[in-house]
């Protein structure tokens, strides 16, 4: 008889353990393809929507991806409570690579945008399981490490990703840059099923009931709402003030519903640790999609050349997330201190966003974010799991990723809104202002980290 998958050899595990290697395998899996097709599409964005005559939707083609994940993240963390992490991991790597073939055929902005929209279904539906995985596969004491494996599994794709992805829309065009992850997302999903088959035998999985108001209608309301507020954004007209006013109507309920309680007063524990998930990715996610355009537009970068900097800032998020999971320390001067350094991050863009500073400024300055962001992200998601019964791991670890989702888009919203009004000939002023208030974002949360215990 085989020992159960939470059972350790030794009195201090390790990921390496034979019992833990096929998890291990399948989160690189899953991880490796979304981050490929994540620094890839960045990288190739400017070159995307000057093809496609989309330049207004630019953000959209960021956006479409992260609404549609609300979505797959609702309905897997649903399923997930309920059926174990496979059916959602299988089906989102599927739908996945369906939406990168519709993306790599598109012939004008709204083909690629439903491509984005069926991939990020299929990426909603494939990262919240991976929180089931590790909370159920792997002891407590390899909470930590699973999650900084999960930032290390980006290191790979982040070398690779976007100077090869600059390399091919500059060569044979930017649509073999979708086509060419789709099979290696097929591939992924083949790996997988002998590693979910175990999985599925080992985990002892509760079936529990959802909780009241965390139905997929929630999800697709939340989306409308995030949706609208990103058209106000578009706007940049009297038109924008009624717009942003129904989708936040939109938004209030389905998050009420969907997140924590007490997360809206920012309550002890469980509330505080999803609103700083969403403060991260407002501040780091708002600032890096319009990156790639300021080096372009301003410094007259190549698709070549702009990833690098995406790259360096993964590579740094990556040691940043192995070496605070190796220090014991305080979580909130942890906490501080990932937010301090974002901040820091995302202020130096300033200089960046100056046509007279040398484009690789940015490299070095978006490296320190990518720390920033690497040490706040497995602290909130070791945390999430620490503090939420068995019976809600799914529809928690849902919850913080609808707080990504949610801070992304908001960030990247209020950058859009600068960047319409002030139109392209002042983009140097509009990345300026918007850089500034997301550093300002980042240093709310670093205030906001105390709540993350009580401290009596």
């Amino acid at each position: 008889m085989t020992a159960p998958l939470t059972q350790t050899l030794s009195a201090e595990p390790r990921l390496l353990d034979r019992q833990y290697r096929l998890p291990v395998i399948g989160i690189v899996a899953v991880v490796t393809v979304v981050a490929i097709e994540a620094m890839a599409v960045t990288t190739v964005m400017p070159t995307v929507v000057r093809a496609l005559h989309g330049l207004r939707y630019y953000s959209w083609g960021f956006t479409a991806y992260l609404l549609s994940d609300v979505v797959g993240m609702v309905d897997a963390g649903r399923r997930a409570d309920r059926h174990g992490p496979t059916p959602s991991l299988l089906g989102g790597m599927v739908l996945f690579a369906a939406g990168l073939v519709v993306a790599a055929t598109a012939t004008d902005i709204w083909v690629f945008l439903l491509g984005r929209v069926l991939q990020g279904v299929g990426g909603g539906s494939m990262i919240v399981p991976l929180y089931i995985v590790v909370a159920r596969g792997f002891p407590e004491s390899l909470h930590g490490r699973a999650f900084a494996l999960m930032s290390a599994a980006w290191v790979v794709p982040s070398l690779v990703g976007p100077g090869l992805a600059g390399l091919v829309a500059s060569t044979v065009g930017w649509r073999w840059v979708f086509g060419g992850i789709a099979p290696i997302a097929l591939a992924g999903a083949m790996t997988l099923v002998p590693v979910l088959r175990t999985i599925g035998h080992d985990l002892d999985l509760t079936r529990g009931a959802p909780r009241k108001g965390r139905g997929l209608l929630s999800g697709i309301q939340l989306a409308l709402g995030l949706a609208t507020l990103q058209e106000a954004a578009q706007l940049a007209n009297w038109w924008s003030i009624p717009a942003t006013l129904v989708g936040a109507g939109l938004c209030a309920p389905p998050l009420l519903a969907l997140l924590p309680q007490g997360w809206f007063r920012l309550s002890y524990g469980l509330g505080t640790v999803v609103v700083l998930r969403g403060v991260v990715t407002c501040a780091f996610f708002g600032a890096e999609a319009y990156l790639p355009l300021t080096l372009t537009r301003l410094h007259g970068g190549t698709p070549r050349t702009v990833g690098i900097p995406l790259t360096i800032a993964s590579l740094g998020w990556s040691a940043a997330s192995w070496w605070q999971q190796r220090r014991s320390r305080d979580r909130v001067m942890s906490l501080r201190l990932g937010f301090v350094i974002l901040a820091a991050g995302i202020g130096l863009l300033l200089l960046v966003a100056m046509p007279s500073t040398s484009l690789w400024v940015a490299a070095p300055v978006w490296s320190l974010a990518g720390a920033g962001i690497g040490i706040v992200m497995p602290i909130v998601s070791v945390l999430i799991l620490e503090l939420s019964p068995e019976t809600e791991q799914g529809a928690n670890s849902a919850a913080i990723q609808l707080a990504d989702i949610t801070g992304s888009i908001i960030g990247i919203a209020a950058v859009a809104v600068l960047v319409n009004g002030l139109s392209l000939h002042h983009l140097s002023a509009a990345v300026s202002i918007g850089d500034a208030l997301l550093a300002a974002v980042a240093l709310c949360g670093a205030l906001a980290a105390a709540r993350v215990v009580r401290r009596d």
